[in-house]
Order: C-alpha cells, then sequence, then structure tokens
C-alpha cells in the first residue's frame, strides 16, 4: 500500500508541474481502481511527451472499430475512396493479414483499456456514455491517459452532443485526447466541430458503417477538411496560447436602466473572515470580472460581516479557488472554493463557501471597461458588466486598498458610454472564455 501510495504522489506532483491535474478525489479512485499497474509507468512517460499539444488546433484521426469479429473489415470500401483508418480496434492478440496490410496502428481493446497491440502498452481508456455517471468517468479520466474512447451505449436514451462538448472542455487542458464512436453521418460534422474544436478521433464499427452508406464517405471529408485547417494554422505559425488571466486598472460606470431591476441576490458566506481590502471576481462575463470586496468595513449603520461577500444576481459568474474556473452564483454549493484577492498585498487565496444566502434585491447595472481612448476619440479594448445591489455595503476594489461604493456612482443615460464619469477599479481580464466553467479557445462573446 506504502508503494501505491507513492507512485500516486509522484504522478500528482508531475501532473502539478505540467498543468495535468486531477479534476477530484473521484478521479484519483477512478485511476486506481482502473489503470493502476502497468499504466503508471506509461503515464509518467506519457506526461513529457504531451506537453507541447496544449491550445494547438490538431488534426484528426479515424479509428475502424474491429472488435465484432463476426462481422468484415471495410476493405474494399478503403481501396475504392482511396481512404484508410488511421487506427484499428481489434479484441484477440492475432490480428488478421487485412489489418496489418492497411498499415494503419492497432490498438488492442483489453476491458477498459485500449493497448498497443506489438507491446501491449497501455494507450488509453474506454467509458461508455449511458447516463451522467459516464461523462463523470470519462471527465475523471482525463490527464491520466493518452486517448480516451467515448462509447455511447444507447443513442434512444443517451445524450451525446452535450457530452461532448464537456468533455472536450475539460479535456483542453489535460493532454488527453478525445475518440468518439459516432453511428451515423448527421453526427460527423457536430462532433468533428464541436466547441470550433472537435474531438480527436471518430470510431466507426463495420454495422453502423453498413447502415448509413454515408457515414465512413462523411467522415473522410470531414478529417480532410480539419487537417487541413490544422495545417495551415501550423504553417502560418498561429498557436493559441495557454490563458493567463491579468488583473488590471480599468474603469467603470453606472448606467441608468429606466427604472428598478429586481433580482435574486446571493451573498456568499466564506468559512473565514475576510479583510476590508479582500473580495471575490464576480461578473456577467468571464473575461472581465469586478472585486466586490467584503463587507468587513465598519458602519455606524449595520454590523460588519467580514465573512460576506454581496456578489449579486444569480446569472453572475465568480472565480473559483483553482484561479481560472467560474461557477455561476446560483450553481455554487457549500464547501466550493472561491478566488480571494487582497489588493493592498496583491496576493490571492482559495476559500471554502458556509452558505448562500438568496433574497430579491434591487440591483444596479455597472458597466466594466479596460477601454481607452484611441487617436481618433473611439473607445477601443474589452468591455463586461455585473449588476450589484444597490446597498452602501457593496464595494468594489481599486488599486492601493482603495474602494468605490456602488452606491457613490451616479446613473448615466448616455448610450454608447462615450463621455461618461468613470471610476478607475480594478478588473480581472481573459482573453478566452468558458464552456460549462472550463476555459476553452472556441470564440465566445457575452454582452
Amino acid at each position: 500500500m506504502i508503494h501505491k501510495a507513492i507512485l500516486i504522489f509522484a504522478i500528482a506532483f508531475i501532473d502539478g508541474c505540467y498543468s495535468f491535474v486531477f479534476e477530484s478525489v473521484s478521479s484519483v479512485r477512478f485511476y486506481r481502481d482502473h489503470h493502476f499497474g502497468s499504466l503508471t509507468r506509461q503515464v509518467l512517460e506519457w506526461k513529457f511527451r504531451s506537453r507541447s499539444t496544449l491550445f494547438e488546433k490538431r488534426r484528426m484521426e479515424i479509428w475502424y472499430d474491429g472488435r465484432d469479429e463476426t462481422l468484415e473489415p471495410p476493405i474494399n470500401l478503403f481501396k475504392e475512396s482511396g481512404n484508410n483508418a488511421d487506427r484499428w480496434i481489434v479484441t484477440g492478440d492475432e490480428v488478421p493479414k487485412s489489418y496489418v496490410d492497411s498499415g494503419a496502428e492497432i490498438f488492442q481493446a483489453d476491458g477498459n483499456q485500449l493497448k498497443n497491440i506489438d507491446d501491449k502498452m497501455v494507450a488509453g481508456a474506454i467509458v461508455r456514455l449511458k447516463d451522467s455517471t459516464g461523462q463523470e468517468q470519462a471527465l475523471a479520466v482525463l490527464g491520466s491517459v493518452e486517448w480516451l474512447l467515448v462509447e455511447v451505449e444507447s443513442y434512444e436514451s443517451s445524450w451525446q452532443m452535450i457530452p461532448a462538448e464537456n468533455i472536450i472542455a475539460a479535456a483542453q487542458s489535460t493532454g488527453t485526447k478525445l475518440a468518439f464512436t459516432v453511428r451515423k453521418a448527421a453526427d460527423v460534422a457536430g462532433l468533428a466541430k464541436a466547441l470550433e474544436l472537435g474531438v480527436d478521433a471518430l470510431c466507426i464499427s463495420t454495422k453502423n458503417g453498413d447502415d448509413d452508406p454515408d457515414l465512413w464517405k462523411t467522415a473522410f471529408k470531414s478529417r480532410k477538411e480539419r487537417n487541413a485547417e490544422a495545417s495551415a494554422s501550423l504553417s502560418s505559425g498561429s498557436k493559441e496560447s495557454k490563458p493567463e488571466p491579468e488583473i488590471v486598472v480599468g474603469s467603470c460606470w453606472r448606467r441608468d436602466t429606466k427604472g428598478t431591476v429586481l433580482a435574486d441576490r446571493i451573498c456568499v458566506d466564506l468559512v473565514q473572515k475576510l479583510r476590508p481590502e479582500e473580495g471575490c471576481w464576480v461578473g456577467s462575463s468571464a473575461k472581465i470580472m469586478a472585486l466586490v470586496l467584503s463587507e468587513a468595513a465598519s458602519s455606524q449603520f449595520v454590523p460588519t460581516r467580514p465573512f460576506r461577500i454581496n456578489a449579486g444576481p444569480v446569472h453572475s459568474y465568480i472565480l473559483l479557488g483553482d484561479g481560472i474556473t467560474t461557477k455561476y452564483l446560483c450553481e455554487l454549493q457549500p464547501s466550493d472554493q472561491v478566488m480571494v484577492y487582497n489588493t493592498q498585498l496583491n496576493t490571492s487565496k482559495p476559500v471554502a463557501v458556509g452558505r448562500l444566502k438568496e433574497e430579491i434585491r434591487p440591483c444596479v447595472l455597472v458597466e466594466l471597461e479596460t477601454q481607452t481612448d484611441d487617436e481618433f476619440g473611439d473607445r477601443v479594448g474589452p468591455r463586461g458588466q455585473v449588476f450589484l445591489q444597490q446597498a452602501e455595503t457593496v464595494r468594489l476594489g481599486q488599486p492601493s486598498s482603495e474602494y468605490i461604493r456602488v452606491t457613490d456612482l451616479e446613473a448615466q443615460s448616455v448610450g454608447n458610454g462615450i463621455n461618461v464619469d468613470r471610476k478607475s477599479i480594478l478588473l480581472r481580464v481573459m482573453k478566452i472564455g468558458t464552456h460549462v466553467g472550463k476555459v476553452y479557445t472556441g470564440k465566445v462573446e457575452e454582452r
């Protein structure tokens, strides 16, 4: 038991060094129960190989699923079309000559594992998607294998596209590549272009190919298009960089909403006391967030609540304790960790949520800008907004431990935001958006 614990710790340590982290304790259990043993050494080796694949435009493969040995592989179709599958999956140790002659790499399916046929080294994991449990297992595997093959058990009762998007978004920062089984031609484009990123491989069986004559043709066409895009991106030198949030000095102003906005406002009560200069990042967009300070500032009218962040309506995002993931306020739960920022020390720390308090309260619309005037007098740069309760206890963080109360912002009715009275505040800015709280490099616009 001791040596196993040491190995798991070593893997987790390397994960931390190379940004491949386990999502939860359940992922460690799944990894331990299903992939411990011979996979351990291979994971360690794979970690070092996969670093350069993050946030790049990637090529897409086509796999042939030959696990049903009663069916013949579509050799004639491959010859006639001039195309072939990049990888073939078999079950037994004996590989038919037609498979070897294809020149494709061959995986052997062994339970929940994919192994290289020659050396039996583990190349990936197989997860069967029947309900939300399958999605959770897939998310838990990310970062511990090079390939993850997701099989939809029942297309009649199981979802495919939403789980695919969720897994793609989560996998982008792990190095794990995704293969999805596909049953019909109509599903190819959705999987190949999901979140503008797509899966890394489409897996097709003989039966599905026979049931839909256009399936192979559509898959090969999609592979050609994806690989052409990847080659063009590589030749032009374009490459997405790993997202790094920035904390900048921006500005804010209150927009006149022509009436009272009543919202389901949430107070986030933390398990630790915060200082007056500490708060959480909140916004209507994950790309630009304001620092809402704690209610630790003293007042003659109301006792302090140093553990409380009056974070605004249910639709707003709040930054979680990992410093990159977000959640809607309405989804936040006790024990979730949120990121707390100190404007005096310029430091951050995760703090757990102890309680959430939801009430109907009047709110104001605060415009957020990192914009500046260009040479033509136009405002340029990222912008966003946040709704906050109209109360003196709600404060926005400024540089050097200063703050401004939401009630100190005068409502302004200027439509385009030119020539308004702006106040300086701290903003957290990200160049890319999120999907289900996970950052990904697809195009996201939030207004």
